[in-house]
């Protein structure tokens, strides 16, 4: 879950997506000295690999085409891959700030007591099972207290990330369970005393994205769930501890989003990401990352108090400029919009090597997914198209860009997908599959039908309890395909297949999801 971007939407360059094939990462291209340590490009995984190499290639190329004076070159390589590297590890912590700094309100919890539609431009990919709850949580000055109502078994879960997309904790559904609690936040290095009959949750990091989620059984059932939504808090220790609690914001509509700048490229990116590593700096074990990315003016973070609380203001207004600039280099500029292109195609290759064998669906059941550790390049492909994605083990996405031919997906055919019985998606919440649009936001139709599921009334099962969909632009023929029908645009579109606590089967690959047949 994330805003739009086209700057980075997923650019399709098959020269270059070759080079992301399975090598050593930290291999250097033959003939040629390698620019960075291996450090700095972390692990690879299948389907994310050749980073090093694909690093190589662009760095060397664009320096081959400056000058032809060997030491220049080699700087000019030099600076090219360090920024190309420092985009893709630094664009998590970036979207991050980036995404929480909309919600306006710090250390305060914030629910749409809306289910998202098509009007929504606010992230892309959203569900519409659930009401959101967010919170921009800080905790730079001290810890905070999340208490958490007695849901009465409604399904819930509240993700907790750190600065870089880490989901380090979960309450609610699937994890803690769905009576009342109250959990103490805290930032890293804290010493404190617990109070009694609270639970510790150390974030890794001083800024945390909450990302909650609460079922609605459609729109009848949204009065009930506004109460749940209006007990969700967070609370200053101090105050929590003198009896003192938040008050959370509810909003019945979802309010404007704010205007975002597009994420920076070029010196400006750097300039930002030096400002967010003293706010969040990254593990210790990572340091030599930070110093390899040094000749494109990335620079170890001051971890002095003042240091610190500068960083906090400028983050509060988002001001670039609170950073030092370093000086404009053009091998910097295009060392980071070499990365934006680098990210589609690795996105795009890593998509591939997970709908191998799998009829056109891409499963991602990955370990790393939500806690990345040294998994750059698949951490900058998550925060890429889906910032936010739960771990695996709370929820799985299944994506669908083609039908069972590898033909890709568009309005100007009809599809059908068929379960058979006993064949639903296998969870243990609940599951749906919603359209989206090619810019990934949701299809306006005059159905105001986004997505079809368990919980969806009136679909009609065949005579031997099979579930058959009908995607299509048109309306189908009869009344019982109707009641079956997921409106799909008139050109391109993909899906997505929400499997929320899904069952072992559904994880360890042994539940193949029906393909998409195109009947006509």
């Amino acid at each position: 879950m994330r805003r739009a971007n086209t700057a980075r939407s997923l650019l399709a360059v098959a020269a270059l997506a070759s080079l992301l094939i399975a090598v050593p990462v930290g291999a250097a291209t033959p003939s040629r000295p390698a620019l960075l340590p291996a450090c700095a490009y972390g692990s690879s995984a299948p389907g994310v690999s050749g980073f090093a190499v694909r690093v190589q290639h662009d760095a060397w190329r664009y320096a081959d085409r400056q000058t032809v004076d060997a030491t220049a070159r080699s700087a000019a390589a030099r600076a090219f891959a360090a920024a190309e590297v420092a985009y893709v590890y630094g664009l998590p912590l970036v979207e991050v700030h980036d995404t929480v700094r909309q919600f306006r309100f710090r250390n305060t919890t914030v629910s749409i007591a809306e289910l998202t539609t098509a009007a929504s431009r606010r992230v892309v990919s959203p569900n519409v099972d659930t009401l959101y709850t967010v919170g921009w949580l800080s905790l730079t000055q001290q810890p905070l207290v999340l208490d958490v109502p007695d849901t009465g078994g409604r399904f819930y879960t509240f993700q907790l990330m750190d600065a870089w997309s880490n989901s380090f904790a979960y309450l609610g559904s699937g994890s803690t369970g769905t009576h009342a609690g109250s959990y103490l936040l805290v930032p890293p290095g804290w010493t404190g005393t617990v109070p009694p009959g609270v639970h510790l949750l150390r974030s890794p990091t001083r800024t945390v994205w909450l990302l909650g989620r609460t079922l609605v059984d459609g729109a009848a059932d949204l009065q009930k769930a506004r109460p749940v939504l209006q007990q969700y808090t967070a609370t200053p220790l101090t105050a929590w501890v003198a009896g003192v609690r938040g008050r959370p914001v509810v909003f019945d509509k979802a309010p404007p989003a704010q205007a975002r700048p597009a994420t920076p490229t070029g010196s400006d990116f750097i300039s930002t990401l030096n400002r967010q590593l003293v706010l969040d700096p990254p593990p210790a074990d990572q340091t030599c990352v930070l110093d390899a990315l040094a000749p494109a003016g990335v620079q170890r973070p001051s971890s002095s108090a003042l240091a610190v609380q500068a960083a906090d203001a400028a983050d509060i207004a988002g001001d670039p400029s609170a950073s030092p600039l370093p000086a404009p280099d053009p091998a910097v500029t295009a060392g980071t919009t070499a990365a934006v292109r680098l990210i589609a195609d690795a996105a795009r290759t890593y998509r591939a090597t997970t709908s191998n064998g799998r009829a056109g669906w891409s499963v991602m059941t990955d370990p790393w997914i939500g806690n990345f550790d040294r998994q750059y390049l698949g951490r900058a492909i998550i925060a890429t198209d889906l910032l936010g994605a739960n771990v695996p083990r709370i929820a799985v996405y299944p994506t669908s860009y083609a039908d069972r031919s590898g033909r890709p997906l568009t309005g100007r055919s009809r599809y059908t997908i068929t379960f058979p019985k006993g064949e639903l998606p296998p969870v243990k919440a609940f599951w749906s599959l919603t359209m989206y649009q090619s810019d990934n936001f949701l299809y306006a139709n005059s159905s105001n039908r986004y997505a079809v599921g368990d919980r969806t009334a009136g679909l009609h099962y065949g005579k031997d309890g099979s579930l058959t969909l009908y995607v299509q632009h048109d309306p189908p023929a009869t009344t019982a395909q109707r009641a079956n029908w997921l409106p799909a645009p008139a050109d391109a579109f993909h899906l997505i297949l929400r499997l929320y606590l899904p069952r072992a089967t559904a994880l360890n690959g042994t539940y193949r999801i029906p393909p998409f047949v195109r009947v006509s």
